[in-house]
């Protein structure tokens, strides 16, 4: 009996000798790659892509404006569609055409004339805490359009030339927005914005009649 004891005994030490060992060791193990590991993730070039954190998404997006040209009340509606980097930037195409809702009677003397037209290029837009319900983008866009005064098609003027006058043009449109999370592939995106042309010539029409604050509702599907 005393001899099975000490080998009890005995046995015991040297489990308890080895699993002090066996952990002593596994911590300083783990002591060493956490500690690497912060070394590495503090020496490490941050870029926009970021490093194992990536995140790759993107939208598509149906949107309307509403601005003024010549003191009457101008609709347009469009599409936004982009990629979406780290959840901090996206890039992408967006369009945008005239609803001839408003009509102009001092272009030309006795004739309406309705506005058509629209314009388009690329974007970017930075986003500032995406992950948050309510948060902020900043747009900027920039590309060239068309726009052309018509004979209105409710008279009947009948003449040959419809197009009254028309020209091209370039653009930069920067702006901010408020975008509501409503759900993982839906947000809602509204805001304001200043559109700058160069080189839109219409007749009666200043060269900055374009550039009017555009109030803007944007309705977008992806993945974010």
């Amino acid at each position: 009996m005393r001899r099975i004891l000490i080998v009890a005994a005995i046995s015991f030490m040297g489990i308890a000798t080895y699993a002090q060992d066996y952990y002593y060791e596994r911590d300083t193990i783990y002591e060493e790659v956490t500690v690497s590991e912060f070394k590495r993730q503090r020496d490490e070039v941050r870029t926009l892509s970021g490093g194992g954190g990536y995140h790759s998404g993107g939208f598509g997006a149906v949107s309307f404006k509403s601005s003024e040209f010549q003191d009457k009340i101008l609709v347009m509606g469009g599409f936004r569609a982009g990629w979406i980097i780290n959840r901090t930037l996206a890039i992408g195409f967006e369009g945008y055409g005239v609803i001839p809702t408003a009509e102009f009677d001092n272009i030309v003397p006795g004739r309406n004339a309705v506005l058509l037209g629209g314009y388009g290029g690329m974007f970017l837009e930075p986003i500032i805490f995406s992950n948050q319900v309510v948060h902020v983008t900043f747009p900027l866009a920039g590309g060239a359009g068309w726009l052309g005064l018509h004979d209105d098609w409710e008279e009947d003027y009948d003449r040959d030339e419809e197009i009254i006058d028309e020209d091209v043009f370039w653009y930069v449109e920067p702006g901010v927005a408020l975008e509501l999370n409503v759900s993982r592939h839906f947000r809602i995106n509204c805001g304001i914005s200043k559109r700058f042309t160069e080189d839109l010539k219409l007749l009666a029409s200043d060269a900055n009649e374009f550039e009017k604050l555009n109030y803007f509702l944007t309705l977008k599907f992806g993945k974010f």
